[in-house]
């Protein structure tokens, strides 16, 4: 059907206050995760949502803030999944139902993405940080009594956190041609059969 001259563009239909800026750190998070912080503008997320500059000011009155309101959203997200049937399960279970959430919330994370928030957001990485250090203390408290006493309980929780930070690495995953998923759960794998008592159930690591 041939357009009408002169005709309006469709207005965008009215929202809640609260839908909008649920919708604005939807679409800012969908593009940052994938094309890093400094490859997308407000301007565009605007444009996208078919909202004015000023609306999205409001919700958001710098690109820091809705960037702080997009770790918070990966912080959640990353709670949410983690702790779905948590109760049920053993420590070690309830470790690696976090370990298999946050190799999923990693993987969905670009490098371009870490990288401009360490750059460019010092408050919003501290908090990312944060999530990620508070929820291996978490870890750490639900081995504790499973790790086998002749151990050096500090030495064997440094280890485990540098197999994490390294197994995270995409660049370690892509050199063994394995998604970082895989990569996360083999190194906690190889930690566990050492550090672990065998007695404690372990459940097979395998994707």
């Amino acid at each position: 059907m041939p357009a009408v001259r002169g005709a309006k563009p469709a207005r965008r239909a009215r929202v809640a206050p609260e839908e909008t800026r649920q919708q604005i750190v939807d679409a800012f998070s969908s593009k940052a995760k994938a094309l890093g912080l400094r490859g997308v503008m407000m301007g565009e997320i605007a444009t996208e949502l078919r909202i004015s500059a000023s609306t999205l000011y409001k919700h958001f009155p710098s690109k820091e803030v809705l960037t702080l309101a997009c770790v918070e959203r990966w912080a959640e997200e990353l709670a949410a999944t983690s702790a779905v049937g948590a109760r049920q399960e053993p420590p070690f279970e309830q470790f690696m139902r976090w370990l298999d959430a946050w190799a999923d919330a990693q993987a969905a994370l670009s490098p371009a993405f870490v990288r401009d928030l360490e750059t460019d957001y010092p408050a919003a990485f501290r908090r990312f940080r944060a999530v990620i250090d508070q929820r291996k203390q978490q870890g750490a408290r639900l081995l504790r009594p499973q790790l086998k006493p002749e151990l050096d309980e500090r030495m064997a929780f440094a280890v485990l956190d540098m197999i994490l930070s390294a197994a995270a690495r995409p660049e370690l995953a892509d050199r063994l041609r394995i998604s970082r998923h895989e990569a996360m759960r083999t190194a906690v794998t190889i930690w566990a059969s050492g550090a672990l008592d065998r007695r404690g159930k372990l459940r097979s690591m395998k994707a």
